[in-house]
């Protein structure tokens, strides 16, 4: 006679030395369900990518797992297992395995990962694999609670009894949320108030039968950001929160307070009043200001990769947040420039923000920031933000040079320095290349985005100007915004609104381009061949290089 059973999946994570330990665990529970499915009415089912996933080449292969067999609650419990090896590195994380466990604690999923303490045979030892994965039981031990085994018999044992243990665990927190929500509808018929329902897993986990109505406040919710994996957790919870954005409002508020009274220090005013800007005062002045504004970039980051660009509540945060910090007040003429230098912090957001929100696809939120309009005290009139987020303002004059010492070229250190600045906080395992792609592509875009929104005969420089191995990416992907036939096309012709306007913006581009090749205060060529690769789209052209635009361009020219 067929019974009503809940099924909890499984997920089994692992590099590619500890085969052994992944059939014992697959072993295991099979052998839980024999024993246990019918009297418990539960049954386990174990899941992983080598039998699980099924061939999708719409994305990178980690995410198209991520997105089949963790997110949206499609992992319940995952069983990580390490001996010698990390795995290889991810664009999110040091390797897929990693990328798998930190996506199942942020999804507030229950993770038992477990390192072996067996011999290493010398021939198979990679020392720096060995090394990271080190580190990485570092970092989970100071979050939680790991385990470590001898040998197989040790971890069969193990895992035979932690598998008992935890599933007894939830079937005990499923009760009390039930109970839970049952108490609280209870209490909302008699008050005549609106109860919260407790569906989240970060309620699930740590509730303790206590009853959450509008009445009785919340269970409070650390929300810090200290480091991006803890950022982007707390901002998952914070946008299945129903208080969600005014705990991220709070929030907001003490990371920008945080970062003024740095501004405002007397640390930093040392460093400020020691006269001359050189090399040896801007250096650590934007260390500290880089320091301080970390829990911000962390924020706003994982709040363009996941939150819902629909929502204008959340479109508001990220763009009052970038907006309050880029606002300038002249005191004084001599030192002007301390005035815009103290707006690096909203420069340092306005990157994290915006390739987040591009390499994600929530394009909207990149768009409304730089449709916002903010007022300069100094001249008493009203600017587009992306004038204060120019780095030629920021850093005001020749200070630029000074974030590191040996630069002579203006303009241009900016860009290098902030490059490898944001890959190591944001994107720190991710390939070399593939990152300055997306960061070569988002300063070429709003350079773009420039010439519509701001009043100036000349666009935001970027390092796409010079970078010549990002050209080819770049120009990929301009065609791919005509043609509409890729994801990130799509994304960047919504940053635009339309092809008509993205034409406009490429001819008037161009123009003020060539302008700015001919000027000697310009030490870097500026592209301006944006609308020819518009037209040629048009046309059904495929471009592949900018050695091959030319050749066609030459070409087209002598048929006319």
């Amino acid at each position: 006679m067929p019974i009503d059973v809940k099924l909890y999946r499984v997920l089994i994570a692992s590099p590619s030395d500890v085969t052994e330990e992944r059939e014992i665990i697959r072993k295991e529970i099979a052998r839980w369900n024999s024993i246990n499915s019918e009297s418990e009415k539960i049954i386990l089912l174990p899941t992983g990518w080598e039998t699980d996933a099924t061939p999708d080449l719409s994305e990178r292969g980690q995410a198209v797992i991520n997105r089949q067999l963790i997110d949206d609650n499609k992992c319940d419990i995952l069983i990580g297992v390490f001996w010698t090896r990390i795995g290889t590195p991810t664009p999110e994380a040091q390797s897929g395995t990693v990328e798998e466990i930190e996506r199942a604690l942020a999804e507030g999923k229950r993770c038992m990962v477990y390192f072996s303490d067996k011999a290493i045979p010398p021939s198979t030892m990679n020392n720096e694999q060995y090394e990271r994965l080190k580190q990485y039981k570092q970092d989970l031990n100071k979050r939680g609670l790991t385990s470590q085994y001898k040998d197989t018999d040790d971890f069969k044992e193990q895992v035979s009894d932690h598998i008992s243990k935890v599933v007894k665990e939830i079937v005990k927190e499923d009760k009390e949320r039930r109970a839970a929500e049952q108490e609280a509808k209870t209490t909302e018929q008699a008050l005549g108030l609106h109860s919260q329902t407790i569906t989240n897993q970060w309620d699930t986990n740590n509730i303790k039968g206590e009853y959450i109505t509008l009445l009785n406040q919340t269970k409070e919710v650390d929300i810090t950001f200290t480091d991006l994996s803890n950022a982007q957790r707390t901002v998952r919870y914070l946008l299945t929160s129903p208080f969600g954005v005014q705990d991220m409002e709070d929030a907001k508020e003490r990371e920008i307070n945080k970062i003024k009274e740095v501004l405002n220090s007397p640390d930093l005013a040392t460093l400020f009043n020691t006269g001359q800007p050189n090399s040896e005062t801007i250096s650590p002045i934007c260390q500290i200001m880089e320091t301080a504004s970390t829990p911000s970039m962390f924020a706003v980051s994982s709040i363009a990769k996941y939150g819902d660009d629909s929502s204008i509540d959340w479109l508001e945060i990220t763009g009052d947040w970038i907006e309050r910090l880029s606002t300038r007040i002249i005191e004084s003429d001599y030192y002007k420039y301390v005035s815009y230098l103290k707006t690096y912090p909203a420069l340092l957001l306005f990157y994290s923000l915006g390739i987040s929100a591009l390499r994600s696809g929530n394009i909207y939120f990149l768009k409304e920031l730089t449709n916002r309009r903010v007022y300069l005290s100094d001249t008493d009139r009203e600017v587009n933000i992306l004038y204060n987020l120019d780095s030629r303002y920021v850093f005001y004059d020749d200070l630029g040079k000074f974030i590191k010492t040996g630069f002579k070229t203006r303009y241009t250190p900016v860009s290098d320095h902030l490059a490898p600045l944001i890959k190591n906080k944001l994107y720190p395992h991710e390939e070399e290349q593939k990152y300055i792609n997306w960061f070569d592509l988002f300063e070429f875009l709003i350079s773009l985005k420039s010439v519509e929104k701001c009043s100036c005969s000349y666009p935001i420089h970027g390092s796409f100007v010079w970078r010549h191995e990002t050209k080819n990416f770049i120009i990929r992907t301009i065609q791919d915004a005509v043609w509409q036939n890729s994801k990130l096309g799509k994304t960047v012709l919504r940053l635009f609104d339309d092809i008509t306007n993205f034409k406009e913006l490429a001819n008037k581009y161009d123009s003020y381009a060539k302008q700015c090749n001919r000027s000697p205060d310009f030490e870097r060529s500026y592209p301006f061949y944006i609308s020819e690769l518009i037209r040629l789209a048009e046309e059904e052209t495929r471009v592949s290089s900018l050695y091959h635009l030319n050749h066609l361009s030459d070409v087209l020219k002598e048929r006319e």
